[in-house]
């Protein structure tokens, strides 16, 4: 399988590489502005306004002039300026709900015809069918923005409408109508002001390396094992993260899979090392022995000599250049805020909460009595990337290849997918009606590698789902991928369609949609129309299934969190003194949680190879709870209609995860479920 402009992509993994090496920086970050408005004016205007209305707007009145004055910039005018725009457009009784209409009607309008310009003028970037012309640099760069400080706008929804914090929503929330709700979403667009002309640290650095690792792909049938036979097919080109790890998944159902794995996990331990030889990443002609790490120069004469030159620490001086990025925001906000607390209350979750629940996780004894009716099913002792096993799941009832043909034959480009999507969405439970009305609001496209789908920017507009095709089609990887997705787009037009007003058509966390994804892709065998177990056996198989995924993502969620709070410790360490805290943190996490389930196996790192890791993405965790989403979803639906189910939950919008969990299954998200259940499986496939 070969992605589209792989010829290109080689040189980009080339020059970024060098990029990497001569270590280039850009100039310190310019400071943020700061507000200029005293405490003694705060003061002084809240107790006016207070008088002046009644008790009912008090909080709000004083939450929204603090906020404002946070935000207010010697741009915006003096402090009388401040106090004057305060008294002229504070909101109050009735005006407050009649603005917010209006608002909300705007908002939409504004934000969704921002969405559209911007994705018809991005086409050719993002989609592999859409060919690059020499106008679209131009357009790219000439997508229309609005600052909303300039004409006050942001001022005034900080004043009227202010942000809440995730403590307050906690205490405050269950008591708020659906219109309060929706308020505090439109509070949340602008909670603190970022300079539009604020330079970022190492930006130029850390979009690199994110292309850097969008490209890397491997030439696995370049790649041998210890005897020197070449046990993949010509043409297996796999990208580092997901395409090694579910084509890992595969092999359990390959003749000769064994082999091919553990060639795999010596791959992984290179690229997590560094010592991945530079010269196979860019020379197509090359051959590599991972195992005694030396290249062979196919076809050359006998006295040319392979490149030695490995990797090195490229990995860690990307993810360090991406700390240093996004950690330079800090200065717009808040003393104590870091990108850890803004990513986990941005998802409405504490770290502290969701390291709690991993841990507990990794602890439970169901892991271990899993891993032992897995080694009993493979007949060997467990081996690192056996994490990755997938014989819980259905598709493991058929072959790879057989996959892959049905897949490739009916799926040759995107367009045959999207017509397709009413079909399979039947065949995974859904009414008719309701399969074609979710088909028809979403669009598929192709991209590079991975896949990533979009929300409708208004009413009435479409999801976007998006995977790799190759040349010959959507193989069964891909199709996987393509059906996560669509568990995504799922969410989405529900969630568009039932939210009111717009302004709350979201959910709660990345946790709830990732759930959804799940959800979906744990039915892609039957969106093949395929056969799948009997439902006993099946609903033993799910149970199994989500265990062991939490396994895999809460070992690699868990090293990322400890990586971040590593960082922020050492924020001036180098690409290679973070290269050897993370081999520390991945094999400290291994041996305290992993070890015991794999035969005592140590010191292994394969928990720090996913790309939204390295990549600095800080959403690993959201996976995790995902998956404990999706079994919840999956155990309330054997009582309940499962469209009905989840069109319903979707309506309560952008609220609290567990308002909108205790909607939709009368529960909080717990793993409860899933280890109670796995301990049973694990009884009812032993004693068979």
């Amino acid at each position: 399988m070969t992605p589209p402009n792989y010829s290109s992509s080689r040189n980009t993994l080339l020059l970024i590489i060098i990029l990497f090496a001569v270590g280039c920086h850009l100039p310190d970050p310019v400071k943020q502005q700061k507000s200029e408005i005293s405490q003694q004016a705060i003061s002084s205007l809240t107790t006016a306004l207070a008088e002046k209305y009644p008790a009912e707007d008090q909080e709000r009145i004083t939450k929204g002039i603090a906020q404002l004055a946070r935000n207010w910039w010697p741009a915006d005018g003096s402090e009388k300026d401040f106090t004057d725009f305060c008294k002229e457009n504070l909101l109050a009784g009735e005006d407050i709900s009649r603005n917010f209409q209006r608002i909300c009607a705007n908002m939409e309008s504004l934000n969704g015809y921002s969405a559209k310009i911007g994705f018809s003028f991005t086409e050719s970037e993002r989609f592999t069918d859409a060919t690059e012309l020499k106008t679209d640099p131009f357009f790219r760069n000439s997508i229309p923005s609005m600052n909303p400080y300039k004409g006050k706008l942001a001022q005034y929804i900080q004043l009227n409408y202010p942000n809440y914090t995730l403590e307050e929503k906690r205490i405050e929330g269950k008591n708020w109508s659906n219109e309060k709700w929706a308020m505090v979403a439109l509070g949340n667009y602008y909670p603190y002001r970022s300079d539009p002309d604020f330079k970022k640290a190492e930006e130029k650095e850390s979009d690199a390396f994110s292309k850097y690792m969008a490209h890397y792909f491997l030439r696995m049938d370049h790649i041998c094992l210890e005897d020197g036979t070449y046990p993949f097919p010509a043409g297996t080109l796999l990208h580092s993260h997901r395409g090694l790890r579910d084509n890992c998944k595969e092999e359990y159902t390959r003749n000769g899979g064994y082999e091919r794995q553990k060639l795999t996990g010596k791959v992984l331990e290179h690229i997590v090392l560094g010592t991945v030889p530079k010269q196979f990443l860019s020379d197509t002609t090359t051959r590599w022995n991972p195992w005694t790490n030396t290249l062979i120069l196919a076809g050359s004469s006998q006295s040319a000599k392979p490149d030695t030159t490995l990797e090195g620490p490229v990995r860690y001086a990307g993810f360090r250049s991406i700390f240093l990025n996004r950690s330079s925001e800090d200065l717009n906000y808040p003393p104590g805020s870091t990108v850890i607390t803004r990513t986990f209350n941005s998802q409405n979750s504490e770290p502290a909460e969701v390291e709690k629940i991993i841990r507990e996780l990794l602890s439970d004894p169901a892991i271990t009595e899993a891993g032992k009716l897995i080694q009993k099913r493979l007949g060997r002792p467990l081996e690192p990337f056996d994490i990755w096993y997938s014989g819980f799941q259905e598709q493991s009832l058929y072959p790879a290849d057989q996959l892959d043909s049905i897949t490739m034959a009916r799926y040759p480009d995107p367009i045959s997918l999207q017509k397709d999507l009413p079909s399979i969405l039947q065949k995974m439970g859904f009414p008719e009606k309701e399969a074609q009305h979710i088909g028809d609001m979403t669009i598929v496209r192709p991209v590079v590698s991975g896949g990533y789908t979009d929300a409708p920017s208004m009413r009435g507009e479409k999801a976007l789902m998006t995977t790799m095709f190759s040349a010959t089609g959507l193989d069964y990887k891909s199709y996987r991928v393509a059906m996560h997705e669509l568990g995504h787009a799922v969410c989405m037009v529900y969630t568009a369609d039932g939210a009111d007003p717009f302004i709350l058509a979201d959910v709660p966390s990345g946790g709830i949609t990732e759930g959804f994804a799940e959800f979906m892709a744990y039915k892609n065998i039957e969106g093949l129309g395929l056969k799948a177990s009997s439902p006993i056996e099946k609903g033993h198989l799910l149970a199994l299934a989500s265990l062991w995924y939490l396994v895999d993502m809460g070992g690699q969620a868990l090293t990322e969190i400890e990586t971040w709070k590593w960082i922020y410790t050492h924020p001036n360490a180098s690409a290679t003194e973070l290269q050897k805290a993370i081999l520390t943190i991945t094999a400290d996490i291994w041996n305290q949680y992993f070890s015991k389930v794999f035969n005592g196996i140590r010191d292994q790192h394969i928990l720090s190879i996913y790309n939204h890791y390295i990549t600095g993405s800080l959403y690993l965790f959201n996976y995790f709870l995902g998956n404990v989403v999706s079994y919840q979803l999956f155990d309330a639906c054997k009582t309940a209609d499962m469209a009905t189910l989840l069109r319903n939950a979707c309506k309560e919008g952008n609220t609290l995860p567990e308002i909108w969990m205790e909607k939709a299954v009368g529960k909080p998200i717990s793993i409860k479920p899933i280890t109670q259940a796995s301990e049973q499986a694990v009884k009812y496939f032993l004693g068979k």
